[in-house]
């Protein structure tokens, strides 16, 4: 793997599967190497793997594929140099404009019928204005006004500064063109909905209260009456209502939440409720996971869900008694930077599972699997971009922790031209979240390293997510608790294999990993060096000064940080900085504002201030996904960490000296 290489890479996203299962409609990500953006647009291709070919052949942005009931036409978002569109593409291949959009609308559906298509839109409200200052004269210079606020959340990493507003719900009558606004009554909905079986009312999620942006999360289902626009409340509990999906049969209503006990970590649950109301029950409370993405079989005997064991997302059915079986695995997701799991899929009235499939060796593809087991790969999108490249497998390891005993799960990636014979430096690469997972996925960013001559190492440490409900919550009110001791046994468990430089291990981690990689060199000086990146330093200020402060420290703290300073400081890496001697590089986005800059900066400054080697890495204009959007971003981030790594490897080869040869 070389940096070039990132800008070739490709990977299938959002499948949509017609009905009869004979087309797919996928979103495919391609790394632009000449505007340095990751594009995305539809493509088509049959369920045989034939005719794979591009929606539009003007390379512009599409999206959000959605196959008619009838499955004769697709219905899709069009971003084009005039704006944003709402479009169909029939199945003899002609295309219609349905309407101009003022922006990406936020959720997409046909009617049961497929005479309408429903969607959300984002309508700005009048915030707070500057105070009134004296009339300037028509040529005089003012600086701007001031930007006044009085919301809680005003902001939301990846989006920056958040107008005040609503989401509204639009229809339109494909018959007559005629579009209809579904709602006006200032409380919003969301694009997280669906029609209901009957197609005389809109059945979504959102959080509705007044408060909204003070208290913490608690959506609720909501019914939309089409005709005249009242909405009734269906659901009322103390913990989320999300993703609801009408059955086939109109007898049910399913949809993912949680009664929230104010843990770190909850696992979302499947419930079912019949569809004219009465008691709802969970199809999948002794699953141990979380599930998400529910979809109904065509038949209406359960539905089909996605969920993560031990780093490996799976598809599985569940039947209406509850009982699960898995019907594809092996899902990954369509970034191309850390190994998370994830993916998608998609499923036909008949069956079928389209889903997203690949390895740590390659990026997501399309897979398909028939209702009969049969599974086939729709596409090949990346052989091109690595044929001769040698890319390392995940190696699975284990241990047990040092702190109880604990299995701790983690995989190993090797340099191309490992020789267990020989000593090897290695890098301990720790995921942020906390409540995430890293899996056997494909990764970028931990190839390159591999490739640069490292064994990487990456772990699910406790507070990990696809091992159950306790070993999440492990780090409840704790973290970063006892991670330190899961991590360490990993390079514990990786020196005693033999083939490991104790004198040239390395460390680094992003996010939550940022922090833990802070929180392990304040306890330890066994590292070479370290990169902490867009870490949490200080919760006080953290929990103050994130986009969310209504959740951290409702979820992750016993009480806020004026009630318990103490607390705060005891778990703040930033209160074991004095005992750090490892040379630390810090780097964070510009325009980060999950775990803000001055997270960064404040350890960074305070690193100098103790003669430690560091240096600060600011990514201009990114947010917290700092490599999500911009192939060079990725590279940049990888590139900075190994400089960093080879300036303070004491087995580097030495620098050529001026005038050497």
């Amino acid at each position: 793997m070389t940096p070039e290489i990132i800008f070739q890479l490709e990977a299938a996203s959002a499948p949509s599967i017609s009905p009869d299962g004979e087309r797919v409609a996928y979103v495919r990500r391609t790394n632009d190497v000449k505007s340095d953006q990751t594009r995305s647009s539809i493509w088509l291709v049959r369920a045989d793997g034939s005719h794979h070919e591009p929606l539009s052949a003007d390379g512009a942005a599409s999206g959000s594929p959605r196959w008619s009931p009838d499955g004769q036409t697709l219905a899709y978002t069009y971003a084009g140099e005039a704006g944003v569109s709402l479009r169909t593409r029939s199945r003899d291949g002609s295309d219609s404009l349905v309407t101009e959009l003022p922006g990406a609308p936020g959720g997409l559906a046909w009617s049961p019928d497929g005479n309408r298509l429903a969607w959300s839109m984002f309508k700005a409200l009048p915030g707070p204005v500057a105070a009134a200052l004296p009339a300037a004269a028509e040529d005089a210079e003012r600086a701007a006004p001031a930007v006044v606020e009085n919301r809680l959340t005003f902001r939301l990493d990846g989006a920056g500064n958040i107008p005040p507003g609503i989401q509204q719900f639009y229809m339109i009558d494909l018959r007559t063109g005629t579009t209809t606004l579904l709602s006006e009554d200032g409380l919003g909905g969301s694009g997280d909905f669906v029609w209901a079986n009957d197609g005389a009312s809109l059945i979504f999620s959102a959080d509705r209260r007044p408060q909204l942006g003070q208290l913490p999360p608690d959506s609720e289902l909501h019914r939309l009456d089409i005709a005249t626009g009242d909405v009734t409340q269906l659901t009322d509990r103390a913990g989320p209502d999300a993703s609801p999906r009408a059955s086939p049969d109109g007898q049910w209503i399913a949809y993912l939440g949680y009664d929230d006990h104010r843990m770190g970590y909850h696992n979302t649950e499947l419930y079912i409720v019949p569809s004219g109301g009465g008691t709802a029950r969970s199809l999948t409370a002794s699953l141990d996971r979380s599930v998400g993405n529910p979809q109904w079989a065509g038949d209406s005997s359960g539905l089909y869900v996605q969920f993560d064991d031990r780093g490996t997302t799976r598809v599985g059915f569940v039947a209406l008694d509850g009982n699960l079986s898995v019907v594809a695995e092996g899902l990954i997701g369509s970034t191309f930077g850390r190994p998370y799991t994830g993916g998608d899929y998609a499923v036909s009235a008949t069956g079928d599972v389209v889903f997203t499939t690949g390895s740590p060796q390659h990026p997501a593809e399309l897979a398909l699997v028939t209702a009969d087991g049969v599974q086939s790969l729709l596409t090949d999108l990346n052989s091109d971009a690595l044929a001769g490249i040698a890319l390392s497998p995940a190696e699975a390891v284990s241990w047990a922790s040092p702190a109880d005993g604990r299995d701790i799960h983690g995989w190993v990636l090797y340099p191309p031209d490992f020789d267990p014979s020989r000593a090897w430096p290695m890098i301990l690469e720790i995921h942020g979240g906390p409540f995430t997972a890293y899996g056997p996925t494909f990764s970028a960013e931990l190839q390159l390293m591999a490739a640069a001559g490292y064994v990487v190492l990456y772990t699910n440490p406790r507070g990990s997510t696809s091992y159950g409900y306790d070993f999440a919550n492990l780090i409840h009110h704790a973290y970063p608790g006892d991670d330190y001791d899961d991590l360490m046994g990993g390079v514990d468990h990786m020196l005693g294999r033999g083939f490991i430089d104790e004198e040239r291990l390395f460390v680094t981690g992003g996010s939550g990993g940022g922090l833990l990689t802070a929180w392990i060199i304040g306890n330890t000086d066994r590292f070479a060096a370290a990169a902490s990146v867009k870490p949490v330093i200080n919760w006080a200020s953290f929990v103050l000064y994130s986009d969310l402060p209504q959740f951290f420290y409702r979820y992750w703290f016993a009480s806020p940080p004026w009630e318990d300073p103490d607390e705060y400081w005891r778990r703040s890496p930033l209160s074991l900085v004095g005992n750090v001697t490892t040379p630390t590089l810090m780097m964070v986005g510009g325009a980060d504002v999950r775990t803000p800059r001055a997270e960064t900066e404040q350890y960074y400054s305070a690193l100098h201030l103790n003669n430690v080697p560091t240096r600060l890495v600011i990514i201009p204009d990114s947010f917290h996904g700092i490599s999500n959007s911009r192939p060079s971003r990725l590279l940049t981030k990888v590139a900075e960490i190994l400089r960093w790594f080879d300036e303070h490897d004491p087995g580097a080869a030495p620098l050529p000296q001026p005038g050497a040869p």
